[in-house]
């Protein structure tokens, strides 16, 4: 797990990160060593990739995006999950809209995102369901 903290916005140490994703795939039941990234960026940043990712003019709380090349073969002792784009500024914000501390709001959506580098989406009702549940069964783990 890499955490690359490119804003001064205050966020959970890299212990933390490295906690949630652990249990995220004990529970997901990993077995290949995995890396992922994990970037903390302005809102600013964040807003330019949405904008040019996913045609959204606003800064986003988290970006996932999964690296899904099969042919590719890793050069590296792990396979590459991808990459997740947090940022902090937009969280602290948002933390009370949800009723969640800070910290278990940065855990769900650690959760959250790491689901969507394995696939998982919400894109449809029976999606969106099979993703929550996923979801509970993590942070409630």
């Amino acid at each position: 797990m890499l955490l690359f903290k490119k804003t001064k916005q205050k966020a959970p140490s890299r212990k933390f990160f490295l906690q949630v994703t652990k249990k995220t795939l004990q529970v997901l039941r990993e077995k290949r060593k995995v890396a992922v990234a994990f970037i903390l960026i302005s809102p600013q940043e964040s807003r330019h990739l949405n904008q040019y990712w996913r045609k959204k003019n606003k800064a986003a709380l988290v970006l996932s995006f999964p690296f899904r090349d099969p042919s590719f073969p890793s050069p590296f002792s792990r396979e590459l999950l991808g990459d997740i784009f947090l940022c902090p500024e937009r969280i602290k914000k948002e933390a009370p809209r949800f009723h969640l501390s800070l910290r278990d709001f940065y855990q769900r959506l650690i959760v959250h995102s790491l689901l969507h580098l394995y696939g998982y989406t919400h894109q449809g009702k029976k999606d969106t369901e099979e993703m929550e549940r996923w979801e509970r069964k993590i942070i409630n783990n």
